[in-house]
């Protein structure tokens, strides 16, 4: 499977992005949680979807079994693991409802390309 990451690819890419929370569908979430249980934990990163011109750059290994979390309960230091981009929970809820359920992945991150000597690993 692959995930992308869009906007937040910069902190996924320097070591600073290590959760992500989706609004997916019930179905989509238990596929997720069905290939952590055979097994099927390192899956595609990607900056941007396929379907919109996107790049693979690297892979996502899950830490955990993906699971449901209401905002109102994201623990204060997934702040910094969401990327670093919110001070305080209220900025990163925004206009969403605290109450709202959202898919929580973790996850460590390989890059497909070094930085180092900026060349393909794969």
């Amino acid at each position: 499977m692959i995930i992308s990451f869009a906007w937040t690819t910069p902190a996924l890419v320097d070591g600073r992005k290590t959760v992500t929370r989706r609004d997916w569908n019930p179905a989509y979430l238990r596929r997720w949680q069905q290939a952590y249980d055979r097994g099927y934990w390192t899956h595609q990163a990607w900056n941007a979807s396929p379907r919109a011109g996107g790049r693979q750059v690297g892979w996502i290994t899950l830490t955990h079994r993906p699971y449901l979390e209401r905002l109102a309960d994201m623990p204060a230091a997934d702040l910094e693991a969401e990327g670093g981009y919110w001070q305080t929970l209220g900025q990163f809820i925004g206009d969403r409802d605290p109450a709202t359920r959202l898919a929580v992945i973790r996850f460590s991150f390989e890059p497909l390309v070094s930085p180092q000597l900026g060349l393909a690993l794969s």
